[in-house]
């Protein structure tokens, strides 16, 4: 009896045994199913549909990783131009698709930050590529995309603005739009072998007229008695003196540079050219010492480089001496302006002729930025 009931509580658990392995299996090949549909993703399942949206966000994530990276690409080759970073970049510098990735780029003392964003699948992701500056080697190094799933306001620093709607076209009357023109690559002028000699001094400008409200030769005024020279040197003979608040004839003016200016370059750099004349940008060196002139007003002046005369745009932070070291992250730095003495050719009401100094608190030139009325009196006006 007892080997009856033996038999059959093992038969009971022989059959329970089976029954657990037969449910396992059926749920291992389930599972085992369900992934190989996954995995091919053929839309079968919801969890492919998941996959589908997740994919979507990967490709944009991608996209603005790769325009970070020709980011640092473009701003590298612009730097060893120019020497500085720059927020305009090219489509073809980027190589990007603006219907798909915005960019922005932020300049800051020390780096520069570009961050992207995505147009594709509605995607809160954004992308981010920091470049600081070394201050030893004065390079930008580039770090690696980093990207999470955040918003950033790119408003006002905006690279390149959201594509517009498109608008339905008719390609049969729609005229091909010609392709954008590569920029073409920076000429500089050979200005020979590296020479810091100055140019002698004084160094002359004759007939000279600075700046937007120079009024040059014509009726003048003095505000208080000066004295007309026989020539141009101070302590030469007095000819006749104007009295204050009287009129006197300015014929010519002189400029003569008693010491020039001095730009020095921290590191290599290219100064940028003048519109529509890109062989004149200049490739300086930290070898090399700029000699400033005389300016002819808005920012535009004469400069001594290498030996020879040029023209240009002042490209550097115009600041006293002392100033200096509050810039250390500028390429170009002013360390002292022109030292100039203006000389007028000056004529009297009796006809006589002379040199004066020109003084703005001594004279007024009449122009439309300096009416006489500030110098004549009452009487004389």
């Amino acid at each position: 009896m007892k080997r009856a009931i033996i038999f059959v509580v093992a038969a009971v658990v022989l059959v329970g045994l089976a029954a657990a392995t037969r449910s396992l299996r059926q749920r291992v090949s389930e599972t085992a199913a369900d992934l190989k549909l996954i995995n091919g993703d053929t839309g079968d399942v919801m969890a492919s549909a998941t996959y589908q949206r997740f994919a979507v966000r990967r490709e944009a994530v991608h996209d603005m990783q790769a325009a970070l990276l020709h980011v640092a690409h473009a701003e590298s080759v612009w730097v060893a131009d120019s020497g500085r970073p720059t927020t305009r970049l090219t489509l073809q510098e980027i190589a990007m698709d603006p219907n798909k990735v915005r960019l922005s780029v932020w300049i800051l003392r020390d780096r520069w930050v570009a961050t992207a964003g995505s147009f594709v699948g509605n995607t809160t992701m954004s992308c981010m590529i920091t470049a600081m500056l070394d201050t030893v080697t004065w390079r930008y190094h580039a770090g690696q995309p980093v990207c999470a799933e955040a918003s950033f306001d790119d408003t006002v620093f905006a690279l390149f603005p959201p594509p517009p709607a498109p608008v339905p076209k008719d390609p049969a009357r729609e005229p091909q739009a010609p392709a954008d023109p590569l920029r073409a690559p920076r000429h500089h002028r050979d200005w020979g072998p590296v020479n810091n000699r100055p140019p002698v001094m004084p160094y002359i400008v004759k007939n000279a007229c600075e700046g937007e409200g120079c009024a040059g030769s014509g009726t003048w005024a003095a505000c208080i008695d000066v004295a007309a020279l026989r020539e141009k040197r101070l302590g030469a003979p007095v000819v006749f003196t104007v009295q204050g608040g009287e009129k006197f004839t300015a014929l010519t003016i002189d400029i003569h540079v008693e010491a020039p200016g001095l730009v020095v370059f921290r590191h290599p750099m290219s100064n940028r050219s003048d519109e529509g004349n890109e062989v004149d940008s200049i490739a300086f060196t930290p070898a090399d010492t700029l000699y400033l002139l005389n300016s002819h007003g808005e920012g535009y002046l004469v400069w001594w480089f290498r030996g020879q005369a040029g023209e240009g745009y002042q490209f550097w932070r115009d600041i006293d001496a002392n100033e200096v070291t509050k810039y250390p992250a500028d390429t170009a730095v002013l360390v002292r302006r022109p030292k100039t003495t203006h000389w007028v050719h000056a004529r009297n009401a009796a006809g006589q002729e002379g040199w004066i100094v020109f003084d703005y608190q001594k004279m007024a030139t009449g122009g439309y930025m300096d009416e006489l009325e500030r110098c004549l009196h009452p009487a004389k006006r």
